[in-house]
């Protein structure tokens, strides 16, 4: 492909390049139309297999924006994220990121993964491919937003006895799944996720996830802090997410003021169509001020002073 010096193919590659590297709505609209463009397919191709870093996430982008197409459509869109993983050799990061996204637009517009996948027949892929693992990780993280910890629990249980080993963001995936039945055993595995991907937020956010639906695991509320210090935040700012799951331990913690701080810094990051975490911050934000109030008129002491929001690296 490198001797392919096709006008439109480079014509194609220099438009990729131009993208911005995050997925955002203005992002996913540029890459959109760049599929319309002769040789695109080649030119997403290429970026991922020969470019470096910086435009192989602009690849990733382009992807992204096929699968929103799919998505729009109602068409599977889960063997088509699939299949750009495979033929962009993606690591299993890269995969927990794209499909991650994906799926969760995908969960928003009424198309899930779920609609295309069962157990059954992702059990049956080899998840050491970069097209098996993606449909784990879709399928996975789908269950996942759902809330349905039996269902991952049970997808595991039925993994022939012996079955290879997966990578760091399936295995977190499971401790979320432990960790929001309040199983304990969640909480070692939880620990070896972290020591082989602590560093990826995707796994820090699966198994904050466990810990925020969990009920009394031992410290429970502690570990959630101690994750959003993690270095996967370093170098930047909480997102929304994070901050909700921030003001969770925060109310279990009893400490009103910093929750209160916290959801609302959630509120205001958002984006105008993230109207799912907008409603978990306002119910949170409820939470928050009834337990305030019953603690307070319990003769409890509501935390006042400057170290509040010191805790959880927001």
């Amino acid at each position: 492909m490198e001797a392919d010096r096709h006008p439109g193919l480079e014509a194609a590659k220099a438009a990729i390049a131009a993208l911005p590297r995050e997925w955002t709505a203005v992002s996913e609209r540029a890459a959109g139309g760049l599929w319309r463009l002769p040789r695109a397919a080649d030119a997403v191709e290429h970026v991922l297999r020969e470019g470096g870093e910086e435009l192989r996430e602009r690849g990733w982008v382009m992807v992204r924006a096929r699968g929103a197409q799919e998505i729009g459509s109602g068409r599977d869109w889960t063997r088509e994220i699939a299949v750009w993983l495979a033929r962009g050799g993606a690591t299993w990061r890269e995969s927990a990121r794209v499909t991650g996204d994906v799926a969760w637009r995908a969960r928003g517009d009424g198309v899930s993964a779920l609609l295309f996948l069962d157990q059954a027949y992702v059990t049956s892929l080899d998840p050491d491919t970069e097209f098996g693992r993606a449909l784990w990780h879709a399928f996975l993280t789908t269950l996942r937003y759902d809330f349905r910890c039996v269902a991952v629990e049970a997808f595991f249980d039925a993994l022939p006895v012996g079955r290879g080993s997966v990578d760091p963001y399936t295995d977190a995936l499971r401790a979320f799944a432990l960790l929001g039945r309040s199983r304990t055993e969640g909480l070692e595995l939880m620990e070896a996720v972290l020591a082989r991907a602590g560093d990826e937020d995707k796994v820090v956010h699966a198994l904050l996830h466990g810990l925020w639906l969990g009920e009394n695991l031992p410290g429970q509320a502690s570990l959630m802090l101690d994750l959003l210090g993690a270095s996967a935040f370093e170098g930047g700012t909480l997102g929304p997410e994070a901050l909700f799951r921030k003001a969770g331990a925060l109310r279990r913690l009893k400490r009103y003021e910093s929750a209160l701080a916290a959801v609302q810094s959630a509120i205001d990051g958002l984006d105008p169509g993230e109207v799912v975490v907008h409603a978990d911050c306002v119910r949170e934000r409820s939470l928050i001020l009834a337990e305030r109030s019953l603690h307070a008129v319990a003769g409890g002491r509501v935390e006042r002073g400057a170290g509040d929001g010191q805790v959880g690296g927001g």
